[in-house]
């Protein structure tokens, strides 16, 4: 196995990726979230078909993270509102300068 490799073992399945070293943990840990959450849903459900789970998780965090991008559009535009009105403020405190050259 190649360095950027890393087996993972994902529902009873032993997946093999390619990954860069310095993502690995983080890759270990979002499977370690998706079987948890699929683990919730099944148990909370009832439904026994891991097809049917891993699309209803899968659309969960795709609605999570459409919320996500939302809440930081709105961020983004309220820091930029915030940096106009803050050069808006400075501009008014700066004085004009005007420059003169005497000859």
């Amino acid at each position: 196995m190649s360095a950027n490799n890393i087996e993972i073992q994902l529902f009873g399945q032993i997946l093999r990726l390619n990954c860069p070293p310095d993502q690995k943990e983080n890759l270990l840990i979002s499977a370690q979230h998706l079987e948890e959450r699929v683990g919730v849903l099944k148990e909370q459900s009832g439904i026994i078909q891991l097809e049917k789970v891993l699309a209803i998780v899968a659309l969960n965090l795709n609605y999570e993270l459409e919320l996500e991008k939302q809440h930081n559009e709105n961020n983004k535009n309220v820091l930029q509102n915030c940096i106009q009105q803050l050069d808006s403020s400075l501009n008014k405190l700066q004085p004009t300068a005007s420059i003169t050259v005497d000859e």
